[in-house]
């Protein structure tokens, strides 16, 4: 591996994972572009390293202008990225049934077109600029509810659904010869403010029908978040590898659904397999 130091750009990186990733790289001695809607909120950190080592931008991943600018200015600022955290996201808890249209859209828009947007500007940064001699290494921030799909938290799962399938397209899409790798991130629960600080407007209140905010107390009532610190310094480490696996699933949660799914999903594939199979239902 090289010791020279790496360029990181990292999106929503004023809170949660994104800061504390911003902190891990900059100690350990790598240079970082950190991307969100709040960059005073790194001025402290700016102030201790300096624009050598930090460059923040307020960057808003709706839209894609910005993104772009931001890839620029660290070509600028660093001579280019090595690795991206697509980490900017939204946290939303309801009832599907209640949850407004537009506040969904605003999720969606954020969560999957924004992390889309970033995952676009990356491999083209890393194709076009990079170039195979460099190439770059992307990780993009899923979630355990992008494995399975608990109560309340629909369309923050499909959300991160979304991101599972078009992250899985894209890694099959690029070429071997442009030299990017691409990882999934997949915590479970952890004390971020995506779990505990959410606004007003991403907590919709659930219908007594589904057994008011007691259906919501009752389902948190187990839940011990972990600590972010230590699943960014997973991150970190696995970062510095020179071959990343393309799922890291963090915590007991993300582990238990990925098996549930795979053994739900093999018990249907072996109970209609003969039926699902017939020649009238067409080819693969």
């Amino acid at each position: 591996m090289s010791t020279q130091p790496k360029v990181w750009l990292i999106t929503g990186a004023c809170t949660g994972f994104g800061l504390i990733m911003t902190k891990l790289v900059l100690a350990g001695g790598d240079k970082c572009v950190a991307t969100s809607i709040d960059p005073p909120a790194l001025r402290e950190l700016e102030e201790q390293y300096g624009s050598s080592k930090l460059l923040s931008l307020h960057v808003d991943v709706t839209r894609p202008e910005e993104i772009t600018a931001a890839f620029n200015a660290a070509k600028d600022a660093f001579g280019g990225v090595d690795v991206v955290l697509n980490n900017a996201g939204l946290g939303l808890s309801g009832v599907v049934e209640a949850v407004p249209e537009a506040t969904a859209k605003k999720l969606f828009d954020v969560n999957f077109w924004g992390s889309t947007s970033v995952t676009k500007e990356s491999v083209r940064f890393f194709r076009d600029v990079n170039g195979p001699e460099r190439g770059g290494k992307l990780m993009v921030m899923s979630s355990a509810a992008g494995i399975g799909a608990p109560p309340f938290m629909g369309y923050y799962s499909a959300s991160k659904h979304a991101v599972e399938a078009i992250t899985t397209s894209v890694s099959k899409e690029i070429k071997p010869e442009w030299k990017i790798q691409i990882m999934l991130v997949e915590p479970g629960w952890f004390a971020t403010a995506l779990l505990l600080n959410r606004p007003a407007d991403l907590v919709v209140p659930t219908p007594e029908v589904y057994g008011g905010a007691a259906a919501i107390k009752s389902l948190t009532a187990t839940i011990h978040p972990g600590d972010p610190k230590k699943a960014m310094e997973l991150v970190h480490r696995i970062a510095q590898k020179d071959k990343l696996p393309f799922h890291l699933p963090i915590g007991p949660a993300p582990i238990y659904l990925a098996k549930t799914a795979a053994s739900e999903w093999g018990k249907v594939a072996e109970e209609w397999e003969e039926e699902a199979q017939k020649p009238e239902y067409g080819p693969l």
